[in-house]
């Protein structure tokens, strides 16, 4: 009978995490097609047709998100490279976001390269990468 693996906490912490960016993504994602949609009185730096483009964006990685995080919850490290990948595109966007759009969104975006940064460490660590290795 073949050995399971036992999940490192680094590696549950990782997945809790990757889900919660994933559906904070949705919701912001979200929140921001309506925003883009009811832009009256709103002082951004963006256009409407612009923040639309960001907002689906972020529903499109959103979706990638939620698909990985099954496959990193299951052991794959297929799963842990993209989610690696995914994240290291999130700390690039955060930072590039909160460039663009300034203090309006400052708390999302410093949220998602926070969140971003700790998962990518998570599944970094020695015991994440012989838990994927065995899985």
């Amino acid at each position: 009978m073949a050995e399971t693996a036992v999940r490192p906490p680094a590696v549950l912490f990782a997945v809790i995490l990757t889900w919660v960016a994933a559906i904070s993504d949705l919701a912001t994602g979200a929140a921001l097609v309506w925003l883009s949609l009811h832009m009256g009185g709103v002082d951004l730096t963006l256009t409407d047709s612009e923040l639309r483009a960001y907002a689906f964006a972020l529903l499109g990685v959103a979706l990638l998100t939620c698909a990985f995080a099954l496959g990193l919850a299951a052991g794959s490290q297929l799963s842990r490279v993209v989610v690696m990948l995914i994240m290291a595109a999130r700390l690039a966007g955060g930072v590039y976001a909160s460039s663009v759009i300034g203090d309006a969104l400052r708390w999302q975006t410093s949220g998602q390269m926070v969140g971003s940064l700790l998962i990518i460490l998570a599944l970094a660590t020695p015991r994440a990468f012989a838990y994927f290795r065995s899985s």
